[in-house]
């Protein structure tokens, strides 16, 4: 389950990234928030047919990133300044305190500082080449340091897009890979609200009732 999280939190992380720059108005002011769909399809070793699902997703600078996995089964992945929850058909399996756990922080920062602009705190870790122009780019990450516990577990990311991010394919050193193809992005100034808002409440990440 780690391995999914840091695929969520890389990915979005990434995207942000790759639109501040490339993309015109790339980056989320306070107070907004950008929403999605997603298609992921997995290739594992070990399997003959890959995995496929889909959701949607809600990220919000300053406060976190709700990531929900509607087929095959409903999971959903919260991750906040607190740390990390995740939920699969409404009970909470996974429980990851920020205060506990050094890697959560540091993929958060990563991830609020892409959506600020600030998007220096990933080169720490990855090596960028972008081609293209703004409306369509292409971008190959690659990590730094091989041996980093969670950057090394990513052999490379190649992302492309044009005013937002369309596609990105996690190659991971293992051999294993997933590419993710994002639809139905918008950015919304609307608060949010309902389930949306509780979950991203640093105090309270656990799943409506």
């Amino acid at each position: 389950m780690i391995r999914s999280i840091v695929a969520a939190i890389a990915v979005v992380s990434l995207a942000s990234i790759c639109m501040a720059e490339a993309a015109p108005a790339p980056t989320l002011a306070a107070g907004q928030t950008l929403h999605g769909r997603f298609v992921q399809v997995r290739r594992l070793k070990g399997f003959a047919s890959p995995l496929k699902s889909d959701g949607a997703f809600v990220l919000a600078p300053g406060r976190g990133l709700i990531w929900r996995i509607e087929t095959p089964i409903k999971t959903t992945t919260v991750i906040t300044p607190a740390g990390i929850r995740q939920i699969i058909d409404g009970n909470e399996v996974q429980h990851i305190d920020a205060a506990k756990a050094p890697f959560v922080a540091h993929f958060y920062d990563m991830l609020n500082g892409a959506l600020l602009g600030n998007w220096e705190a990933m080169r720490h870790d990855f090596a960028v080449k972008t081609t293209g122009d703004r409306n369509a780019w292409r971008t190959i990450l690659t990590p730094l340091r091989p041996d980093d516990p969670i950057a090394g577990m990513i052999a490379s990311i190649v992302i492309t897009g044009g005013k937002m991010v369309d596609a990105i394919e996690i190659n991971r050193a293992n051999g294993d890979s997933e590419n993710m193809t994002f639809l139905d992005q918008t950015v919304s100034s609307t608060a949010l609200t309902g389930d949306d808002a509780r979950l991203l409440n640093n105090n309270d990440l656990s799943p409506a009732d």
